[in-house]
């Protein structure tokens, strides 16, 4: 592909610079800012758009899946704050 010479290795050309708007179907995780796609485009129906089934190939090409809870984090930090939290306390 022509268009690898532009980007790093595990980047996206299509997702930095083609389509800004696929950024809203990335996840960061608000504390240690680990990045993923959102399971939102794993759901049924998600890639009847052309430009939506793009998406999906890019993110799952270039990224894993990152569930985040409802204060932004990842499994891995919640589960060491909810550890911290409870230690603080006794």
């Amino acid at each position: 592909m022509p268009n690898r010479k532009f980007c790093k290795r595990g980047k996206s050309l299509y997702l930095q610079k083609w389509n800004r708007n696929a950024k809203k179907f990335i996840n960061t995780c608000m504390i240690c800012g680990y990045r993923g796609y959102s399971p939102v485009i794993d759901a049924a129906g998600f890639c009847d758009e052309t430009r939506n089934a793009v998406i999906y190939r890019e993110l799952k090409r270039t990224l894993p899946r990152l569930d985040l809870d409802e204060l932004g984090r990842c499994k891995m930090c919640a589960k060491a704050q909810d550890e911290n939290d409870g230690r603080d306390e006794k």
